[in-house]
């Protein structure tokens, strides 16, 4: 799961490996078709699609790199679509996972034996380090009454083609769909022209031990793989520890990153940073700690080099730009109309609509509801160059509190400040009745979602009783509620220019009031914002989660992310026995239908806790250059791709092929 502005065909499969289901990657529930250029007042007028031209598109802030490592913002997730590549991919319409930098893989299951028993079977292999380590006979496996049965049907597995029976006598543990073994293909090259193999797949899953390398906001997803190796330089395995339900897209869409530029001990890394090695000297024993600050600091975290259709060539505070790869391995089925797309970043939305309407940019999608169905939209400066429209994700907002500091501490006074805030009437009059509430942490489109679990009504006077409950009331006549002899006050944290958050924080700012709170309100640049909340600095935080149809809630919720040395996604301090269990059960139940039970589940249980105060799913009502074509709403985030969008044919500068002739 990602955070919004935050630090992520079958019919084309082509491997040489057959693509085995098992109930590891289950399908989920089936996208709906999503029309084309719905909001286009020429909806209905074809037009044929051409290559080239640019395209400027909006960012509300700065971006830290793509390396998703250490850098887990929604946007760069949306970046690295364009310019990067990663070994399969939701597609954005059926919502399945299709090969995408890999030609295929195969799913198999792992049979853990009993101490000893490994004797009896040659062909069983010994995977994991320390107290991990285990003996395991694995393929495609069956059962009768005493036996198991296992094909082995990936490349180089020890079980052959033969099946062998394992006594059920001698297992320890059935693992089900816990072995990937990927195809890779043998004409990529990264952007700087260097082979891409297996090796820089490994690296990148390698990278994850590393407790040096900053990546505690999504190192988890990576810790669940147990064992991974490099069959050669066109395939790789991974072992998964045990069944978990997003094996597959954890490994599959992991971003990878190129050794030769990221991993110190590369022989080929003294070639490409031949000043890091002087300055360590020669034959140097590079520590983790070296290692993880390496990657951590890597300039190519922006410059960065990637597998994509696109290269990134400029890199500032003002704009992000990419160009056209013409080294890339093949333009067929991948869209990419354009030849140059820049990122622009303007942090404040008032500005940005302003570079909007001012030309400087083609596309913004956070215009505000009063502008969206106001004068500024519908002038003859907006309309003459530009359409609007709207389209839903799953991202919900929220104002989360520091549970770890005392006065948070209880779920009395946390349901107490969502009981005293009139949400439904924000939802109507800041977002004209379009925003849909929600309840709990889950993608509002997706079967974990619990429809039966009701947003939190208003009712300030039932927000009194719980606060006074709980200690909290007016004890000294001054207008202000308090307790031990503090007054209640909560500073409400917010990016600065975020124009959405601002308008929440002052709507609450009036609500507390009367409760006898006093809210004051605290806009940071991003970069210190983000600091802040990892570091638990905060009383209460304003954002948005941008959540997959489906993600692992470990990340939010676990109790093992929330004690105050993790800087993690959970910086609220959740650490709840009955959330974790729950955690545990869906991530190792393989049936859609069960674990989405599992999450409805854990739904009430964190809507009930109320570390957050729930707000909406607003739609992203955007607003674009009319010239442009081939505009989607996806429900997958970010709801659109700039890969599918076009100038018509005919448009100066453009062309009927992807490259010039």
């Amino acid at each position: 799961m990602e955070h919004k502005g935050l630090r992520r065909s079958l019919a084309r499969f082509a491997g040489l490996l057959p693509l085995l289901a098992t109930a590891a990657i289950a399908a989920p529930q089936q996208g709906p078709p999503v029309p084309v250029d719905e909001f286009h007042p020429d909806k209905d007028t074809p037009v044929e699609k051409a290559y080239g031209g640019s395209v400027v598109v909006h960012l509300s802030s700065v971006v830290e790199g793509l390396n998703r490592a250490v850098e887990n913002s929604a946007v760069s997730r949306w970046m690295l679509y364009e310019v990067h590549d990663t070994l399969v991919l939701q597609n954005w319409e059926t919502w399945e996972y299709e090969p995408s930098l890999a030609e295929g893989w195969v799913t198999e299951d792992q049979l853990v034996l009993a101490d000893g028993a490994e004797e009896a079977y040659p062909t069983a292999q010994k995977i994991g380090r320390g107290e991990k380590e285990r003996w395991v006979v694995y393929g495609v496996v069956s059962e009768d009454a005493d036996h198991y049965t296992v094909l082995g049907a990936s490349k180089d597995n020890p079980a052959g083609a033969e099946s062998i029976r394992v006594a059920k006598s001698d297992v320890a543990t059935v693992e089900r769909g816990t072995v990937f073994t990927f195809d890779l293909p043998t004409n990529r090259t990264w952007h700087d022209g260097h082979v891409f193999d297996a090796d820089d797949v490994y690296f990148s899953w390698d990278l994850y031990r590393n407790p040096a390398v900053d990546c505690d906001e999504i190192r988890f997803q990576f810790e669940k793989v147990l064992d991974a190796e490099v069959l050669d330089k066109e395939t790789i395995r991974f072992f998964y520890e045990y069944q978990y339900f997003i094996a597959l897209p954890s490994v599959g869409e992991m971003s990878i990153l190129p050794r030769h530029l990221y991993d110190l001990t590369d022989p080929d890394n003294k070639q490409y940073d031949a000043a890091a090695h002087a300055k360590f000297g020669a034959d140097h024993a590079f520590t983790l700690e070296e290692r993880g600050t390496y990657i951590n600091e890597n300039p190519h975290n922006t410059m960065f080099v990637g597998l994509g259709p696109y290269r990134i060539t400029s890199w500032d505070s003002k704009a992000i730009v990419a160009e056209r790869y013409e080294g890339f391995h093949s333009w067929e089925d991948v869209g990419c109309y354009f030849d140059k797309i820049t990122w622009r970043i303007i942090s404040d939305d008032n500005t940005a609509f302003q570079a909007l309407v001012n030309g400087q940019l083609d596309y913004f999608d956070r215009v505000k509801s009063e502008d969206y169905f106001g004068e500024r939209t519908s002038s003859s400066a907006f309309t003459e160059n530009y359409y609007k429209g709207y389209m839903y994700t799953g991202t919900y907002g929220y104002t989360g509190w520091n549970t770890l500091r005392a006065k948070f501490s209880d779920p009395l006074v946390r349901r107490a400040l969502a009981l005293a805030f009139d949400m439904e009437n924000y939802r109507i009059t800041t977002y004209n009745g379009l925003a849909i509430r929600v309840s709990g942490p889950q993608n509002y489109w997706g079967t974990g979602y619990n429809h039966d679990v009701e947003p939190v009504p208003y009712n300030p006077d039932l927000a009194e009783e719980l606060l006074a409950e709980a200690g909290w009331y007016d004890r000294d006549g001054d207008g202000w509620i308090d307790k031990d002899g503090v007054k209640f006050t909560i500073e409400f944290s917010y990016p600065s220019g975020n124009e959405a958050s601002k308008t929440m924080g002052q709507k609450m700012q009036e609500a507390y009031k009367n409760l006898g709170i006093e809210l004051t309100m605290t806009p940071y640049e991003w970069a210190t914002f983000l600091e802040r909340m990892l570091e638990r600095n905060f009383d209460a935080v304003n954002l948005a989660w941008v959540p997959p149809l489906e993600s692992d809630p470990e990340q939010l919720w676990h109790s093992k992310w929330g004690a105050k040395d993790k800087k993690s996604s959970n910086m609220c301090g959740v650490m709840d026995p009955e959330i974790d269990a729950l955690i545990e059960a869906g991530q190792r139940e393989l049936d859609l239908e069960k674990r989405s039970k599992i999450w409805q589940e854990l739904h009430a249980k964190v809507a009930e806790l109320q570390p957050y105060m729930f707000a909406m799913n607003s739609p992203r009502k955007f607003a674009m250059n009319k010239k442009i074509r081939g505009h989607q709403g996806f429900k997958i985030a970010p709801g659109y791709s700039i890969r599918r969008w076009y100038y018509p044919a005919g448009t100066p500068g453009t062309r009927s092929t992807p490259l010039p002739e």
